[in-house]
């Protein structure tokens, strides 16, 4: 490229051109008749010069031309030239080209003899618009006065565009007042501009307004299709259907359907989506019959797409992308972040990672909002580590050139800390939060400890912990100023909690243990952050304590779970629900306490006039399978009579559950009862019916595989082997 001083860049071929035009320096073996012009050629000769220049579109060449014309001493430029020249002029985007404009108006008055008119100061008006310069625009109403012309609708109607580049709608509807004041009729193209930045403000109710009194005053300008498609835009925008509706019905119909062109069919496909999903795939579809004129663009696929995607219909979507494709139209930024967000939707990165390498294979640069959609993903329990790794890649190639904020951080953080990537994480809030580029929150540490949880490096995760926890004191010490205002919430302590639960050492000998010297050191260190809660005056929730009694369930301590039950019955800020109860029972029949759990059960099926908490059906194969697992069978009738005679709702689990317990008994009457039960209590998958609940594989299996146990005859083994394959499980 070639740079002159003065200029924009040119291409070398055109920078041929501009240095053909330059006026010939005299050498010192220059021979004086060369020196002897033809003058009217070579006016003539500037003046095509001049025309070809403004048919390119070359201001720079076309100014050079006109300077040149301007020397000579006849003069052939008439107005037709020089509103052209100005038409060029007024789209320049720096201020020599203003500056050009105005000397050109002040040589019409001058040497080229050709008044002014409303033409040349509108292009003035609208250059000093473009460079988002109103108020000298406004000025120039005074210039023209001053010359003899009064503004007219089009001075004002170009000012008005002025202040909609300046989104100035203040000014506009001044400028709207002022042109009533001088009896200037404001037409549709006044209104519309009007109209057009109220939309750009999402100044709704006042866009309506206005639209209204078009709509139904007499003395006012009468809406045009161009007034439809804004105001319907806006109808889109906020959900007005009692505006949008009628726009549409009125557009749509048989007289008015050959005025509508795509931008207005794009905003009817726009505004219905967000009502009728089947009136938009009706109007897609019939396109080429009743609107032959029409032809679908890239936008129309957009919108189709994101109606498709936003109504759940993500097959439908991809067809009308496979439509979109044999259109010979290629997807844009808009399409591929359409699809991706589609996908993030339901988790699936390895979907929104292909779609992701097509758009980059497409030369298509990824903006924040993509790439923001992509990296939450991240967080869904889906995404593989192959996946993550492929994402993490990504984010090293586009972090420099994109803007991701705090959220999107923390969800790839997040999923990295699922699979106990401590090391990456840790690289991310190193790379990313250590230097100020985003402010981390409560969630970015939680995401740091809990990778070092999962990873099971628990004396790194505690490190990280206690840090945390004397920076919460702190922050809320009011005399204590700090860089980074982090308070620990209980999102924070039950997120942290439920990790250590999980019990990854599948290699120790399962027992129950009674001795707080023999806890798992993850409990143990699960209990420690709990106890730490009160005395930070973090109020436990009923996740936190579903997420402790869990973790006592996950490692069979007696002692730990104990502790959490008499926190729970002097709790004053808690109230148990079922699901807390639940739990409990749960816990404790791990534990191999099946006394506790019939006693919580005895707790929790009192009337509803002394229990505030019944149970549920979860609660009723909670208790069954603990009376099966802890030698309590015997039980379980009297809790199934219960059941049966105050008409609990009882589902195919409950049944397996206590046809379970029942076959756990010693000899074969449990299993014979059990197998009573199935046989009048329960419909077969053939033959549902109502009021009894429908057996299943387990349900069969269950008393077939005691049947082996107990040691059944072959023969009986056999037959019930048959009737399984007769009920088509």
């Amino acid at each position: 490229m070639i740079q002159r001083k003065g200029t924009q860049s040119i291409s070398y071929g055109l920078s041929k051109i501009y240095l053909f035009l330059q006026p010939i320096k005299p050498k010192s073996t220059f021979q004086f008749g060369h020196a002897c012009r033809d003058y009217s050629n070579n006016t003539q000769s500037d003046l095509t010069t001049l025309r070809r220049a403004i048919g390119r579109g070359n201001i720079n060449h076309a100014r050079f031309a006109y300077d040149n014309l301007l020397k000579q001493s006849q003069q052939k430029m008439d107005r037709d030239v020089v509103r052209k020249l100005l038409l060029l002029a007024r789209h320049g985007k720096h201020s020599q080209d203003i500056e050009f404009i105005q000397n050109v108006i002040r040589d019409m008055k001058g040497p080229l003899q050709i008044l002014p008119q409303h033409f040349e100061y509108h292009a003035l008006i609208f250059a000093y618009g473009l460079q988002q310069e109103p108020e000298k625009a406004y000025n120039v109403l005074n210039l023209m006065r001053s010359d003899g012309l009064e503004p007219n609708i089009y001075t004002y109607n170009t000012l008005l565009a002025c202040y909609k580049r300046a989104n100035n709608l203040d000014k506009a509807e001044s400028l709207l007042d002022e042109m009533k004041f001088k009896k200037i009729e404001p037409d549709t193209v006044t209104y519309n501009t009007i109209l057009h930045l109220m939309l750009r403000m999402d100044k709704f109710d006042r866009l309506f307004d206005l639209y209204e009194r078009m709509d139904t005053d007499t003395n006012m300008a009468k809406p045009d299709m161009y007034t439809y498609s804004t105001v319907l835009d806006a109808a889109a925008k906020s959900g007005n259907q009692e505006i949008g509706n009628p726009i549409c019905d009125k557009l749509l119909d048989t007289n008015k359907r050959k005025d509508i062109d795509l931008n207005i069919m794009n905003n009817i496909l726009r505004f219905k989506a967000n009502t009728a999903m089947h009136q938009v795939l009706e109007l897609y579809y019939s396109l080429a019959d009743q609107f032959p004129h029409i032809r679908a663009d890239r936008v129309t696929y957009n919108i189709l797409l994101d109606a498709c995607l936003k109504n759940g219909n993500p097959a439908k979507a991809y067809m009308i992308y496979g439509d979109m494709k044999r259109a010979a139209l290629k997807p844009d930024v808009i399409t591929y972040g359409t699809l991706i967000d589609a996908e993030s939707k339901v988790g699936n990165l390895k979907d929104a990672l292909q779609l992701f390498q097509d758009m980059c294979h497409e030369l298509i640069e990824p903006n924040d909002r993509i790439m923001t959609s992509l990296v939450n993903i991240a967080a869904s329990k889906k995404a593989t580590l192959k996946d993550l790794d492929t994402l993490v890649g990504l984010m090293k190639q586009f972090r420099r050139s994109l803007n991701l904020d705090t959220r999107a951080y923390n969800s790839l953080m997040y999923g990295l800390a699922l699979h106990g990537r401590s090391k990456q994480v840790q690289h991310i809030y190193d790379d990313v939060f250590r230097d100020s580029s985003c402010q981390p929150d409560v969630a970015t540490f939680t995401n740091l400890v809990l990778a070092y949880i999962n990873d099971d490096y628990l004396d790194d995760a505690m490190e990280i912990y206690y840090t945390l926890r004397e920076h919460h004191k702190k922050c809320r010490d009011e005399k204590t100023k700090v860089k980074i205002p982090i308070r620990l919430d209980t999102t924070f302590y039950s997120t942290l909690i439920a990790s250590l639960s999980r019990n990854i050492d599948n290699t120790k000998q399962q027992y129950t243990t009674d001795d707080e010297y023999d806890s798992s050191p993850r409990l143990v260190t699960a209990m420690a952050i709990f106890n730490d809660m009160r005395p930070l005056q973090i109020q436990p929730t009923k996740h936190t304590y579903t997420a402790m009694l869990h973790a006592c369930g996950q490692y069979r301590d007696r002692y730990v779970l104990n502790q959490i039950y008499q926190q729970i019955k002097v709790d004053l800020y808690l109230d148990p629900d079922i699901g807390i109860y639940n739990s409990l029972m749960d816990a404790y029949s791990r534990t191999e306490d099946g006394d506790t759990v019939l006693e919580i059960w005895q707790t929790i099926s009192k009337p509803a006039s002394t229990s505030y908490v019944i149970p549920d059906q979860i609660s009723v194969s909670i208790v069954f399978d603990s009376c099966g697992h802890n030698g309590l069978s015997a039980r379980a009738p009297l809790i199934w009579a219960w059941l049966k005679r105050t008409g609990f709702r009882l589902n195919t689990n409950n049944y397996n559950s206590y046809i379970e317990c029942l076959c756990r008994e010693r000899g074969r009457s449990g299993w014979d009862m059990a197998h009573q039960l199935i046989n009048q209590e329960m419909s077969i998958p053939q033959k549902p019916l109502h009021g009894k609940p429908v057996m299943d594989e387990k349900t069969v299996n269950t008393l077939i595989s005691f049947a082996k146990k107990k040691g059944f005859g072959y023969n009986e083994i056999e037959a019930l082997e048959e009737w399984k394959l007769k009920l088509r499980l």
